[in-house]
């Protein structure tokens, strides 16, 4: 058990569950608002700690938005896509690197199809410096 508890996930066991999320999850309307529930509740996200639940999440949101890309709903996509560049970073975790660059591959391509400029995205050189500091402040 302690051997559980010690180490961290994997970034695939994070793309794994982040995929579970996906899959199960349904959207409801309560009172004309659209909810994400979990048919299961989050019982199973809660040995997780609390930057591996932030990277499932951040792939979690990838994944809404590749579908949202995939149905042509690019507005959507857009602010998904925005909320994963809040967190995603080109020299952050592994997680964080991946869904960078799969959300400039997305951002691109809703470019291409709409021929709407997307926003540039911060210099690399202050995401980068926020890496830093945040690593060595811990």
């Amino acid at each position: 058990m302690a051997d559980f508890i010690d180490r961290n996930l994997s970034t695939e066991e994070i793309i794994k569950m982040a995929a579970e999320m996906f899959i199960t999850f349904s959207t409801q309307k309560i009172d004309g608002c659209t909810v994400l529930t979990h048919p299961y509740g989050y019982s199973a996200f809660t040995s997780l700690t609390i930057d591996e639940m932030r990277e499932v999440d951040l792939v979690f949101q990838l994944l809404i938005a590749a579908e949202k890309v995939g149905w042509k709903q690019f507005e959507t996509a857009s602010k998904f896509l925005t909320r994963c560049g809040w967190v995603a970073s080109d020299c952050g975790t592994a997680v964080e690197r991946l869904v960078y660059y799969l959300c400039e591959a997305l951002q691109k391509r809703i470019e291409n199809e709409t021929r709407i400029p997307c926003p540039v995205k911060l210099e690399k050189l202050v995401s980068c410096y926020l890496f830093f500091v945040q690593t060595y402040e811990k």
